[in-house]
């Protein structure tokens, strides 16, 4: 007998048995698959819905797109808020350490900020927010915190109104400051370059004898000899030492960053004789979560 007969004679057998059981019987074999088949019939149905839900969810690529839009303008407000956050923790501790310096200074000091500067005159001068109305006069020194020294910025060379003036930049030619080497009695004068400057240059310190003997790195301040400025103002480091003839001369880089400056402070007139270094205070940490990509 082939195996197809065989099948049919199989089915057929099937077929009389269903036919001659009672419904109870029936309804027991009916139970029986169930219990079989009811995991497989939930799992096709979870299937079947999770691929609906898919379906129903789906963007089109214009929408993706808008998603993403959405995306990287929420990550570029958060890293702006970041980046906000770390400037004005950077700004407090400017300004704290500022106030340090006006309470420990032995100066009757006016804080004043830049309001104007000319990119043809950025190492001559520049024009604060400070005038008359401040006691604010011609020659009055102008410094600002340079680690624990106080660092000589120039002088106040005009006071246009009461609230305002300009400042002769010491980077300027017409700034000459009696200087004295550290750790040494050579005293000299120092003054900065002639004309427009682009770029910060070095100051020259003149009339040092030929035995002076500066080497670099060594720091020059002023000697407070011409009255004008007060001593111990921080003027910078030599980076080179020429003998001359008759004297010598070095040249000066400035300590005071000249390129960025803002914030500054004036010494009234009628003060001590001297400044007394500062000790510097202890910086706030910055955000730590400036790591937005």
């Amino acid at each position: 007998m082939s195996r197809l007969n065989i099948i049919f004679l199989i089915a057929f057998v099937g077929v009389l048995i269903w036919l001659t059981l009672s419904p109870g019987a029936v309804a027991t074999i009916q139970k029986g698959a169930l219990v079989v088949f009811r995991p497989f019939m939930k799992a096709s149905t979870t299937v079947e819905e999770t691929v609906d839900g898919l379906g129903s969810e789906a963007l089109s690529p214009a929408q993706l797109r808008a998603k993403v839009g959405e995306l990287e303008k929420e990550r570029d407000r958060l890293r702006l808020e970041v980046i906000q956050q770390d400037e004005v923790l950077k700004e407090n501790n400017e300004l704290r350490k500022a106030l340090q310096y006006v309470e420990r200074s032995p100066y009757s000091l006016v804080a004043a900020r830049i309001i104007n500067r000319k990119p043809s005159t950025w190492y001559n001068t520049v024009v604060i927010d400070k005038g008359s109305h401040e006691g604010i006069g011609v020659d009055s020194p102008v410094i600002v915190p340079v680690g624990k020294e106080a660092g000589l910025v120039g002088k106040v060379s005009e006071v246009i109104g009461e609230h305002s003036a300009v400042v002769l930049l010491l980077t300027d030619e017409m700034c000459q400051v009696s200087a004295k080497l550290e750790n040494s009695q050579e005293q000299g004068i120092l003054s900065g370059e002639r004309g427009a400057l682009r770029t910060l240059p070095d100051l020259t310190l003149r009339y040092l004898s030929k035995e002076a003997d500066a080497i670099p790195g060594q720091r020059v301040f002023s000697s407070g000899t011409g009255e004008l400025f007060p001593s111990n103002l921080l003027l910078g480091e030599v980076v080179d030492f020429e003998v001359g003839v008759i004297d010598s001369t070095a040249s000066v880089k400035p300590l005071v960053t000249f390129e960025s400056l803002l914030d500054v402070f004036v010494v009234l007139p009628q003060q001590a004789e001297e400044i007394i270094p500062l000790e510097e205070p202890e910086p706030e940490p910055l955000n730590q979560t400036s790591a937005v990509q």
